[in-house]
């Protein structure tokens, strides 16, 4: 079928330019190859579609049937082009994305903002969850993730590393002797995330191990920030959400003479030569949003 299409057009530029050399010129093709096709092509359609002499070509009664159609098949391969040309200058459809909740309010939410101001054609689905999917299984385009994606067929991007902190209110603090050395932890109340149940902290050349206790464990950042907010005990958080409650004094730093461990985040998306277009503004505009640049320069 594939090869009648290319025939039925081959036939098309012989008739609109009046010969076998002019059409085999205009197709790069020997002229040999343009007249023994034109003759499969009857062949395989029972009836002659050409008249030829020594000197002319003329279209016999189905050949003029048939160029009508063959004609229509080129305009709708025209046509086909030119919208995705459109879709290529102008970018539209839908992008599925998924992201952490906390990634997803402080940085996923003004880079979706904007783009949608640069290209409002666009229609974005934003799934906030800490809980990761299998990106091309769920049918997500984009998605944040902690780490390098280990799975060959994704790309990733890296955002930037991303130190993290053990925080807790003031009001907790006011309750316990002051924390000087991670051994103290022991017997503290912990809001732990479940990805993150052991703490690793270094200073100088001493490191320390510290298992956070599963007496309140959650899968979601924000709720964990919350509970240390209001008191709950000792939360474990990444840069990205403490700054705010750390200038407001809703939170403080525990151990400031200790380093944590901190995390890389990528921009994962599926292994695709041929993107949609809104799929690859919409990447621009992550890695070039100033929040991107912003969180690794404050890292620098």
């Amino acid at each position: 079928m594939f090869k009648q299409l290319q025939d039925m057009a081959l036939f098309t530029l012989v008739v609109e330019l009046g010969s076998f050399t002019a059409a085999a010129k205009r197709a790069g093709l020997p002229k040999s190859s343009v007249s023994q096709r034109i003759s499969h092509l009857e062949q395989q359609l029972g009836l002659r579609l050409l008249a030829r002499t020594t000197r002319q070509l003329s279209l016999t009664f189905a050949g003029e049937r048939y160029l009508v159609h063959c004609q229509e098949m080129i305009q709708a391969s025209e046509r086909a082009h030119q919208s995705l040309q459109m879709l290529k200058d102008s970018p539209s459809g839908r992008i599925r994305i998924t992201a952490p909740a906390g990634l997803a309010i402080t940085l996923l939410a003004p880079v979706v903002t904007d783009f949608q101001q640069l290209y409002p054609e666009v229609s974005v689905e934003v799934y906030v969850s800490d809980t990761m999917a299998d990106l091309v299984a769920s049918g997500f385009d984009i998605g944040i993730r902690t780490g390098k994606p280990q799975d060959s067929t994704l790309i990733g991007r890296f955002l930037g590393h991303y130190p993290r902190y053990l925080l807790a209110s003031p009001a907790y603090l006011a309750r316990w002797q002051t924390i000087t050395h991670p051994s103290q932890l022991e017997g503290h109340r912990c809001i732990t995330h479940r990805a993150w149940s052991e703490c690793i902290l270094r200073k100088g050349a001493e490191v320390y191990h510290w298992l956070q206790p599963a007496d309140h464990v959650t899968d979601n950042l924000l709720y964990a920030r919350q509970c240390a907010i209001g008191g709950g005990g000792i939360t474990f958080l990444p840069a990205f959400l403490t700054t705010e409650v750390i200038s407001s004094g809703q939170l403080q730093p525990v151990l400031t003479d200790w380093q944590a461990e901190g995390n890389e985040l990528y921009l994962v998306y599926s292994d695709r030569k041929l993107n949609m277009p809104a799929l690859d503004r919409f990447i621009d505009t992550m890695m070039n949003h100033p929040l991107v640049a912003g969180h690794s320069a404050a890292l620098n």
